[in-house]
């Protein structure tokens, strides 16, 4: 018979990268009977949020004589070793448990169950699978929702109502390893192999009979989005079924430095499976170049026709949004409308110069060079998401390092991993220390939209 353990944890906000664990409860079940229960403040060594407080009733005053993680963690480990971790979105408490332990240079790794999957099972058509809602519909008696273990005790009267419709042991030992294990893989792929992946972040390579990358991926946890993959029915999933021979990975630590890696191996390796995912078709870029006179302009045009000397500088989700922007563009800083719309230049005055929106490019009265130069003035702060140079420093592959992306005249230039006592004096001098990273338009957005959702990223201005 499996030994299972009920586990549940509050925490300081709702992202394991960024939340620290504030409390957590587990209950060691087996044979129908409680073995025994463990529960424990936990010092979260950070700031615990008002609103976080006003639903658990955890303050920064409670936790401040609490033990810190790694004072429990050898608990933890003992309490849940051969167990099956048991718990209502087994991903949220799972994903925070595992990152403590990382953040201590170990790799926890436990089995999951996970009651939500469950209950859809068992009870399906319900109006919400979630733990208020079952406590609700079970009318479980709970004396202090969100705290730990009367969550942990509420998850495990849910999980036994489930455990005794199953009354025959075999069949519920079917059901638990189906849970555990539901895994469709593709005929070259062993399960020992998707064992053996780690449930860490990185990039990960799957490759055909001849060794050929056909799809590159990230994820925060390589183990579980590959099983995601396999068990996928879509168009995509099913070649992956058919294709994929052998898997390898690249660990990264930092979600950042996953995406950036991922983003230029795909460029590098132009894989099978992740070609038809490039754009779609729809996506519009704003472009710059120089036309038959020597001046340069902006153009609008579907990314499917970009060729590789041409400077993408903005992307559209279509040809409206891109030309709108190409429009608001030339109005904002007195461009000229003939130069942005023709190849040569007429020597006549075009409507916004007639209206005073343009110095007067269009017939002599300013100059090529003038026009260039501030045309280009122009485009640099048009151009950059980031206006100076900075270094992002973000977490690395283990505790003793660190992650770095350089950002230099707006883009990515160099990224890599030094350790925590390795001194940075300048950036030039970082910058010798890291790999070489050609950086573009769409790494741009991918840097902006990490910044923007983690703004506890560090971020560093070195001088040159």
């Amino acid at each position: 018979m499996n030994r299972f353990a009920i586990i549940d944890i509050e925490t300081t906000g709702g992202l394991y990268s960024t939340s620290k664990i504030t409390e957590i409860a587990i209950i060691v079940y087996e044979n129908k009977k409680i073995i025994t229960e463990y529960e424990t403040l936990i010092n979260p060594e950070c700031s615990i949020p008002y609103e976080i407080t006003r639903i658990t009733g955890i303050s920064n005053d409670v936790v401040k004589d609490s033990p810190k993680f790694y004072e429990v963690a050898k608990t933890i480990l003992d309490l849940t070793h051969n167990c099956i971790f048991v718990a209502h979105n087994v991903s949220f408490d799972y994903s925070f448990i595992k990152e403590e332990f990382r953040t201590l240079g170990f790799s926890y790794s436990r089995k999951r169950l996970c009651t939500v999957r469950l209950s859809k099972k068992y009870y399906p058509g319900l109006r919400s699978y979630s733990l208020e809602n079952l406590i609700r519909h079970f009318e479980i008696e709970v004396k202090a929702r969100h705290r730990a273990m009367e969550d942990a005790r509420a998850t495990l009267t849910i999980f036994e109502k489930m455990l005794t419709i199953e009354e025959e042991p075999e069949r519920l030992q079917q059901l638990v390893k189906g849970m555990i294990q539901s895994t469709r893989l593709p005929t070259h792929l062993t399960m020992s192999e998707i064992d053996s992946l780690p449930e860490e972040c990185g990039v990960y390579y799957m490759s055909d009979e001849n060794g050929r990358y056909v799809y590159i991926g990230k994820s925060i946890n390589i183990k579980d989005r590959i099983l995601q993959h396999f068990n996928e029915t879509s168009f995509k999933n099913n070649k992956m079924n058919r294709l994929v021979y052998s898997l390898a990975y690249k660990l990264t630590g930092s979600e950042l430095m996953a995406s950036l890696i991922e983003s230029q191996e795909i460029k590098v390796h132009n894989p099978e499976i992740n070609r038809a995912q490039k754009f779609k078709p729809e996506t519009w870029a704003l472009l710059y170049e120089k036309n038959d006179s020597g001046y340069y302009y902006y153009k609008a045009q579907n990314v499917t026709k970009i060729n590789d000397k041409e400077i993408a500088i903005n992307l559209f989700r279509n040809s409206k949004y891109a030309n709108q922007y190409l429009e608001y563009l030339i109005l904002e800083h007195n461009l000229c409308l003939t130069i942005n719309q023709s190849k040569s230049i007429k020597n006549e005055a075009c409507n916004r110069q007639q209206m005073g929106f343009c110095n007067g490019a269009c017939i002599g009265l300013e100059s090529r060079e003038d026009y260039n130069e501030r045309f280009l003035n122009n485009n640099a702060r048009v151009n950059k998401f980031f206006t100076e140079d900075l270094v992002i420093v973000d977490k690395g592959r283990n505790p003793q390092e660190n992650s770095f992306v350089l950002i230099e005249n707006g883009f990515c230039v160099a990224i890599g991993y030094l350790d925590f006592d390795t001194p940075i004096t300048s950036f030039e001098e970082l910058k010798e220390q890291l790999e070489i990273y050609k950086g573009n338009i769409e790494t741009n957005g991918i840097i902006q939209g990490f910044v923007k959702k983690n703004p506890k990223f560090k971020i560093i201005k070195l001088k040159k």
